[in-house]
Parts: C-alpha cells; sequence; structure tokens
C-alpha cells in the first residue's frame, strides 16, 4: 500500500514538472512572438489628377500686456483648401496647384481705444475690410505649385505674390522616416530658426521637430509630434518665434498614401519679454480634415 502512495505521488510530481516545463516553453514562445514587432513603410503616394480637398479651421489669440495696458487679439477662420495633382514624376514626386476655394474669417481686438470687429466671407461678401485686404485677388485662383516627394520633402514655386503662410500650406505633409518603423518609434528633423538681433545680425537656434508613430488602427497611422527648442533663449527671444512651439498629432491613411486629418496647437506664455511683469501669451489652433471624413466634425458637423 505504501509502495502505491509513493508510486502515485512520485507519477504526480514528474506530471507536474512536465507540466512546468511545457508552460514555461510556452511562456518563452508567447514572450518570443510578442516582441516580434510589425514594422510599417510610410509613404505617400498620389496619381495624376487627384484632387484633395481640406476643410481647415484655424484660431489665434494673443494677449499681450505692456506696463499694465492690455491687448487681446483673436482672429478665427475658417477656409477650403484645394490641392489638384498636376504631374507625378517615376520616383513618386507629386506637384499640386494649390489654392484657396472660400475662407470665412473674423478678427476681434480689443486696447486702450476699445473694441474692434472686422468680418470677411468670400462667399457673401464683395468688399473686403482693410483687415484683410491681404486676401484681395487670392481666393479661387491658383496661388503655388507644391512638389512633395514620398518622404514629405517639399518645394514651393509661387504664381503670383500672395501672403499665404507656408505652416498653413505644407503642415498637411511632415518628414516621413526611410525606414519601416513599429508603434512607439520615433525620429525627428532639424528645423531651422532664425532671430534678428538689435545690431542687425541673425542669431540661429537650434531646434527640432520630434514624431512618433503613436498607434496603428483600421490602416490608420497616428503621428504625435512636437517641437523643441534646445537653444538657451531670453524671453524677447521666446516672444519673436512664438510660433515654433508647436505639438499636436496627425493621421496618416496608409491605403491612400496622405493625411486625412490633423490637429496642432500653440500654448505659450513669455513674461518679461519686454520689461518686469510684461507678458504675452500666444494660444492658436489649426484643425485640418480631408473632406467627405466622416470622423470629422469640420467635415460632418452636428445639427
Amino acid at each position: 500500500m505504501m509502495q502505491r502512495f509513493f508510486f502515485c505521488a512520485a507519477f504526480i510530481c514528474a506530471a507536474v514538472f512536465l507540466l512546468f516545463v511545457l508552460f514555461s516553453n510556452h511562456v518563452r514562445d508567447v514572450r518570443a512572438d510578442s516582441s516580434t514587432e510589425t514594422k510599417y513603410r510610410l509613404r505617400y503616394r498620389f496619381q495624376k489628377g487627384d484632387v484633395l480637398r481640406w476643410n481647415v479651421l484655424q484660431s489665434l489669440k494673443i494677449r499681450t500686456s505692456v506696463s499694465g495696458v492690455e491687448e487681446v487679439v483673436e482672429t478665427t477662420s475658417r477656409s477650403t483648401k484645394v490641392w489638384t495633382v498636376i504631374s507625378v514624376d517615376n520616383e513618386g514626386t507629386a506637384t499640386f496647384e494649390y489654392l484657396v476655394d472660400d475662407v470665412n474669417m473674423r478678427q476681434f481686438q480689443t486696447d486702450k481705444d476699445g473694441a474692434k470687429v472686422a468680418e470677411y466671407n468670400s462667399r457673401k461678401d464683395k468688399n473686403i475690410p482693410g483687415t484683410f485686404i491681404n486676401l484681395d485677388g487670392t481666393i479661387g485662383v491658383p496661388l503655388a505649385h507644391i512638389s512633395i516627394d514620398v518622404l514629405g520633402k517639399t518645394s514651393k514655386k509661387p504664381l503670383r505674390i500672395y501672403s499665404g503662410s507656408t505652416s498653413t500650406e505644407n503642415r498637411i505633409v511632415i518628414p516621413l522616416p526611410k525606414e519601416p518603423v513599429a508603434v512607439g518609434d520615433s525620429w525627428s528633423v532639424v528645423l531651422p530658426v532664425e532671430i534678428g538681433q538689435p545690431n542687425g545680425t541673425v542669431k540661429k537656434i537650434n531646434a527640432r521637430q520630434e514624431f512618433t508613430l503613436f498607434n496603428i488602427h483600421s490602416g490608420i497611422a497616428v503621428i504625435k509630434f512636437a517641437t523643441k527648442v534646445l537653444t538657451p533663449l531670453t524671453p524677447k527671444e521666446e516672444s519673436q518665434i512664438l510660433d515654433k512651439f508647436s505639438f499636436g498629432e496627425m493621421e496618416l491613411d496608409l491605403d491612400a498614401g496622405h493625411f486625412i486629418r490633423q490637429e496642432t496647437t500653440i500654448d505659450k506664455r513669455v513674461i518679461g519679454f519686454q520689461g518686469t511683469g510684461d507678458n504675452i501669451h500666444y494660444l492658436a489652433r489649426l484643425t485640418e480634415c480631408c473632406c467627405g471624413l466622416n470622423s470629422c466634425e469640420l467635415c460632418s458637423p452636428k445639427k
């Protein structure tokens, strides 16, 4: 009886040990499989004749206080941007014809003299207020040819004189990495920034834009980005490059080969940029969606 007991106990121990070995091997296999990261080759792809329309919402609020006097300038705009692909070379570099189809703008300003409001809707108004006179002759007409290669390198050939911001025109593309990347991988590019000095010289700033593949879902790559200024700056110098401190995210449709949505924010406050107690707060937001995108409120606004 005792021998049978020891035999059963030994059998059970051997079985448990075997199960433990098999379970350990299974865990190692699972970990090995989970460590095998899927990498994605991010590229822009366009076809001649493609027409990309973007709904764009921009807002900018600058609040300054100098010697106790406060001034606020707030501008909002909705516009439709159109890129028509006129050619694509053998290496995939696409050339777009760029135009702004319509714009609806409003500017509110308060200072020691009171409040001022200016509004302009290109679809309704025949006359352009002086505040927006720079838009005259730029709505609904080709403004530039912009070339973009498969990695996002851009070049621009203006077709007429206009005050279009490069950050507005080209922000829908960002530099993409040459090598495939996995979720969590990052890449960066140098951002050339210069600040004029009182003596007429130029100070070159060490800055870079950093990008991270944050997520992949339903064929959409979510890329987060931020701009970092590495050179120590005085408050006065910071106040001159407030538009460089941006962060946000973009969504790249991997099958379509172009971005379908982006959100960019700048929220920067500088104290003492002219004197003790003087301060400036720069708050800007940009939302841009490919027309027809159901998940974008700009394209499918709530009723």
